[in-house]
């Protein structure tokens, strides 16, 4: 159960890291539309809201306080696996810079990686 907490710890604070500086970034970029920073703002808030709740219940204030039982968890896990997984592909076929690439892939495998152990770890302590 340590592990899942320490886990999900490191989850939470990584994610609220990328994409609080994705954010910061948005706004610095002058080469996107509206449309776009809009569309990428709403792919960061989702991620935040996610983190936030995921802190809310490791610190005992979600209402449903039982870390074994959440449903948010593995929900969460899903989404980042599968948000990093179909925008790895779209970045790599995309017609960026081969530094741009590297580190959006080592991000990639670093968060779908942490995403599957959080999510394992969650479904061990489950099944006790």
């Amino acid at each position: 159960m340590n592990r899942l907490v320490t886990s999900l710890w490191v989850f939470a604070f990584l994610t609220l890291l990328v994409w609080i500086t994705r954010i910061y970034n948005l706004f610095e970029d002058d080469e996107i539309s509206n449309g776009e920073r809009i569309w990428r703002l709403s792919v960061a808030l989702i991620f935040l809201l996610g983190a936030v709740a995921v802190i809310r219940i490791l610190v005992g204030s979600w209402r449903d306080r039982n870390l074994k039982k959440s449903r948010l968890i593995p929900g969460f896990c899903i989404w980042t696996v599968t948000f990093w997984i179909v925008r790895t592909v779209g970045i790599v076929v995309a017609d960026h810079q081969t530094g741009f690439k590297i580190v959006h892939v080592f991000m990639a495998i670093v968060f779908i990686l942490l995403a599957l152990v959080v999510n394992r770890l969650k479904t061990m302590a489950s099944s006790i």
